[in-house]
């Protein structure tokens, strides 16, 4: 029988410029018949000796449904919860052993615009909400939220607001350790969006799929990922 469901899957390494491999992310995306897509990702920062766990769902307009994550620090839980979204709110159940229980529900005026649970996959699909019809360049984004203000999403989880603009540079073929790949280059400006200055990144995504081929984040990171392996 015909599978249900169209599947990809990946693996993206995270390279220091001086100090080598810094992280790796294992990847896997489903999308079913109807265009709604899940994420499900687990990501290892060896520096920061954090893990992450995350399943994030989006609609057919790439607009965030729900999402779970969980979080261990230095080997032990440090906190997860499942966030879920609307036309006209975004809510949030969890726990973090430093807060204890936390319940977070906001009304809004529409559904926010992309979610960051903060794997790097996920960071792609923020992307997908330019609008290449518009004459605008950088965009603003429209409610878009985070699951932690930290760069690399190491806190939390909870419902972070966030205002930041996507910057569209022009198509690239770039080649990685997964292959050779046509891409969509972009820019996240996030200047004064966060508590500690975050140096612009840079980010190579396929433009159908917004696979994440490629991000570039210099300053006090120094840090490039890439994909290593790819299949789908």
């Amino acid at each position: 029988m015909k599978p249900m469901r169209r599947r990809y899957s990946g693996t993206i390494v995270a390279t220091h410029d001086t100090n080598g491999e810094r992280g790796i992310e294992y990847f896997s995306v489903s999308v079913a018949p109807n265009g709604h897509r899940t994420l499900q990702a687990t990501c290892e920062i060896y520096d920061r000796e954090v893990s992450k766990d995350i399943v994030y769902s989006v609609d057919d307009q790439w607009r965030p449904v729900d999402c779970y994550t969980r979080l261990q620090k230095n080997g032990a839980y440090l906190g997860d919860g499942w966030f879920r979204f609307g036309d006209n709110f975004a809510s949030f159940e969890g726990y973090n052993i430093g807060t204890g229980r936390i319940s977070q529900h906001m009304d809004l005026p529409t559904r926010p615009q992309s979610f960051g649970p903060h794997p790097l996959s996920g960071d792609a699909l923020h992307l997908a909400t330019f609008d290449h019809s518009s004459a605008v360049n950088p965009q603003p984004t429209i409610g878009s939220m985070l699951n932690s203000l930290e760069h690399d999403g190491c806190s939390g989880p909870m419902l972070c607001p966030i205002d930041f603009r996507i910057e569209f540079v022009g198509t690239e073929r770039i080649t990685v350790g997964a292959g050779t790949f046509d891409t969509h280059h972009y820019r996240f400006l996030v200047e004064g969006s966060l508590p500690k200055e975050h140096p612009t990144e840079e980010l190579w995504v396929t433009p159908d799929d917004f696979v994440m081929v490629k991000i570039r984040v210099g300053g006090y990171m120094a840090t490039t990922y890439e994909l290593a392996q790819f299949t789908g």
